[in-house]
């Protein structure tokens, strides 16, 4: 039975030709020598080892067939129409990389012979004719510079140093916009692709080497074996990291092979991963590790790869994957079973397999199932006093709390420290994380990380609010979230101090920016310190939720085990660009206290600028958005593929209600309908996790971003944090999307938006 390697397709498939290209292979599989498959030879062909095979009358695979033993393997390469699978077929060579040792397909120009094939030609069909993107305003000044021309490299470099094909190399220099460049880099073998955006982004070869786990083999050469073939040595290379990210051995498995097919390009991240997000899916640390990166840099999919990997590895272990929000949580454990049917998924923590949950949910699961009298002592180590029922509901509304404290509490305080914002951050990050239950303790405690300072008098009058908060929380026997996690926290560490087993081996966090102090409290007790304990997948940039906490306040050392990713696979270097320029000026810190820019990060894709939509009145830009959805409807994008996000639910209110006006079906994205047609709609919270193929940022007004409610009445310190959120939560909204990004506008944009961003021609 012939083997086959499965080669990562450049040019997206139609749904209706991925199930005749299943049965192609299916049947390839079986017996390469069926006569309906029709595997040809090919005459005046670049590589002698190119086979074509008739899908139907209409397209032909591309193939090349390596003698390895005594069944062939094959090589997959793609499906187009007859005549285009021919020319490609000409051109294409199947070769190991001279430098690195790696299999590589190179598509060499087009020769001026055309090749014949030996069996009767299928009827001829040509495939779409590719749009060149629209020219850039001639009358701007170019902006884009090409990389590897600004950092000095040669066309003799990137060849004998870099291992670069010269056609590739030398088109890549030419490259005198960015959509040219990105052509190029599309087309060429995955890694060369990478590593070229490596180099123009600024990286040392010796670092996008190290990254992309690429060996020169002359400096450390293989032992040759006699009368080791060509095609074996190919064979043998597709098992090296840098080849991995365009070939998968499918071998004689139909369902891996149903996998990749059916799985289409956007699913590419469950079969080929990038050498340095696979080091850190399958690596091994003597404890926690943290993993960082902007926005579509994959830090989930490495999370997602590393629990099925921890799973494989120990098939008892007892592994948590959790994030901020339960809607997160769900998408997760979807994404999961999208890579893997077969992983065990277990029902809560502490059971064999990976449960999958929020992080407050995974609390109030601790929560419930302590005892009474654990809790009675959990309660009274945390909040100084047992509540009379150690039968609590978790409350909500912490903000309407600190209010009615306020009112009850003779505290003498300026309105910018008697402020709920301040006072809750406050709590969280200072009070619960050091278990502070007494005035005195509040008085001497270190407040690491809070900006504010205060003197005694202020601190005694923060105490005093504090106190009415507890006692109003007691008479209505109720507790807030961070109180629970704190409260939990301490359950667990009851249970380890008497020898009970921690509920957890490995934990997993993703959006690990979003937690607050308590948070870490419980996750650090959630697991017994030791060999991958826990995993951290963070982005600073995209803070829009928790507080900046040192990790290490909680026992979680993580110096000498943090890693940055800065390829952004996602959003097109123009959204990126945009982006990343809505944080400019601000000073963000990850949960170290460490500063973090956006130095370095590159996207690996190309695409339009971003088009921004200024308006005189809110009907002008409801037009707008309805021209662009219909725009986007006539070129067949999925509705669903269409997001449209706002800063607040009154803004969607009116969105909703303007675009039923113009007879224009849009749906909130937590009701889309059962067929997916309509675009979605959503808050830029409600946001976080998603990607679209367009997107629109509605209402980006001055009177809604920043929303004055995050900032009003705090003090200087505590004011910059909140600005902070808002450009952070302007940015995850700009990085859903993937290829087209709308910012639109009534009367005067929001000051948050970049002013004259420099377009990438």
């Amino acid at each position: 039975m012939p083997g086959i390697v499965f080669a990562k397709t450049k040019d997206k498939l139609d749904n209706s030709v991925k199930s005749l290209v299943m049965n192609f292979l299916e049947k390839l599989q079986e017996d390469d020598t069926a006569p309906g498959l029709h595997i040809e030879r090919l005459k005046n062909v670049a590589d002698a080892r190119v086979r074509t095979g008739r899908v139907n009358d209409m397209w032909r695979a591309v193939l090349f067939r390596l003698e390895t033993g005594t069944t062939p393997t094959y090589v997959y390469y793609g499906t187009w129409s007859h005549d285009k699978a021919i020319d490609i077929a000409s051109r294409s060579t199947l070769q190991m990389n001279p430098v690195f040792g790696i299999p590589e397909i190179i598509e060499k120009t087009k020769p001026e012979s055309q090749p014949t094939v030996e069996q009767p030609a299928a009827p001829v069909v040509e495939a779409p004719a590719e749009q060149e993107p629209p020219a850039s305003d001639p009358a701007s000044p170019p902006a884009w510079v090409n990389g590897l021309v600004e950092h000095g490299y040669t066309l003799e470099f990137l060849i004998d140093s870099a291992g670069l094909d010269a056609q590739i190399a030398g088109k890549a220099l030419e490259a005198s916009t960015a959509p040219a460049f990105h052509r190029v880099t599309d087309k060429a073998p995955d890694w060369q692709g990478l590593l070229i955006l490596d180099l123009s982004s600024g990286k040392s070869l010796e670092e996008s080497k190290e990254d992309l786990g690429l060996v020169d083999q002359r400096e450390t050469p293989e032992d040759s074996k006699t009368g080791t073939s060509e095609d074996e040595k190919i064979i043998a290379g597709f098992d090296k990291e840098a080849a991995k990210l365009q070939f998968a051995f499918i071998g004689d498995a139909p369902d891996a092979l149903r996998e990749v097919i059916e799985g289409g390009s956007a699913d590419a991240w469950r079969t080929f991963l990038h050498p340095e997000q696979r080091r850190y899916a399958d690596g091994s640390w003597n404890g926690p590790f943290r993993l960082t990166g902007g926005a579509g840099t994959g830090k989930t999919v490495v999370i997602l790869h590393r629990a099925k990997t921890l799973a494989q590895r120990d098939p008892s272990a007892r592994i948590v994957l959790t994030t901020f929000t339960r809607t997160l949580a769900g998408s997760l454990s979807q994404s999961l079973l999208k890579l893997d049917s077969e992983l065990i998924l277990a029902k809560s923590a502490g059971e064999q397999g990976i449960y999958t949950s929020g992080i407050d949910a995974l609390v109030l699961q601790v929560f419930n199932a302590a005892t009474p009298a654990e809790r009675k002592e959990a309660l009274k180590e945390v909040l100084g006093d047992a509540h009379a029922s150690v039968t609590l509901r978790p409350s909500g509304d912490t903000q309407k709390a600190w209010k009615e404290a306020l009112e009850n509490a003779d505290h003498g305080l300026d309105l910018e420290l008697a402020n709920p914002t301040f006072l809750d951050q406050e709590y969280v990050s200072v009070v619960l994380s050091n278990s502070i239950t007494t005035r005195d303790a509040y008085v001497k405690v270190a407040r690491v990380g809070r900006g504010t300072a205060l003197t005694r008098p202020k601190r005694l009058g923060v105490w005093k609010i504090i106190e009415a908060y507890r006692q109003a929380q007691r008479v209505d026997e109720s507790i807030s979230f961070p109180e629970l996690s704190a409260v939990a926290a301490r359950v667990l560490k009851q249970r380890g101090a008497n020898g009970v087993p921690s509920l957890a081996d490995h934990i997993l966090i993703d959006e690990a920016q979003d937690l607050h102090a308590a948070h870490w409290l419980f996750l650090r007790e959630l697991a017994s310190p030791g060999k991958d304990d826990l995993f951290i997948a963070e982005d600073s940039h995209q803070r829009i939720y928790g507080q900046k906490v040192p990790l290490s306040r909680f026992g979680i050392a993580i110096v000498g085990r943090s890693r940055r990713l800065s390829l952004n696979y996602r959003t097109t270097a123009q959204n990126l660009a945009y982006a990343v320029r809505l944080l400019k000026g601000a000073d963000i810190e990850d949960l170290e206290g460490e500063s973090q820019d956006s130095k370095g990060y590159h996207s690996a894709r190309s695409g339009p600028n971003p088009a921004e939509a200024a308006t005189k009145s809110l009907a002008e830009e409801l037009d707008e958005v309805e021209k662009h959805i219909r725009q986007w409807q006539a070129q067949e994008v999925p509705g669903n593929m269409i997001g449209i996000i706002a800063r607040t639910k009154y803004q969607l209110q009116k969105l909703q209600t303007g675009l039923a006006e113009r007879m224009v079906e849009v749906r909130d994205v937590d009701y889309p309908g059962d067929d997916g047609s309509a675009p979605l709609y959503m808050t830029m919270h409600r946001a976080k996790g998603m990607e679209f193929f367009k997107v629109i940022l509605f209402g980006v007004n001055e009177a809604t971003v920043p929303l004055s409610l995050t900032t009003q009445g705090l003090a200087e310190s505590e004011r910059m944090d909140g600005l902070l959120r808002e450009r952070s939560l302007l940015y995850v909204a700009a990085t859903r999307a993937r290829d087209e990004l709308v910012v639109s506008w009534n009367g005067t944009p929001s000051t948050l938006l970049p002013r004259a961003y420099p377009k990438i021609a």
